[in-house]
């Protein structure tokens, strides 16, 4: 994380809820993992998009990605 700031346990906690992963894999050093790897571009690109209708357009392609694959 970039800054003094860090994430306080809760923070972490409604992360890892979210992730649907556990808490214990922010410290474990699996940080290279391509799923992990991927995860992480996937925030730091949401974390990019400025505007309300930006984020729903995302929201819309990871939608539809999702469905496509269900099928």
């Amino acid at each position: 994380m970039s800054g003094t700031r860090k994430p306080g346990t809760q923070t972490l906690l409604t992360l890892a809820d979210i992730l649907g992963i556990p808490v214990d894999r922010f410290f474990d050093g699996e940080s290279g993992s391509p799923a992990t790897a991927d995860m992480q571009e996937c925030l730091r690109l949401w974390s990019c998009i400025r505007t309300d209708a930006g984020r729903e357009r995302a929201l819309t392609a990871l939608r539809a990605i999702i469905a496509s694959e269900q099928r």
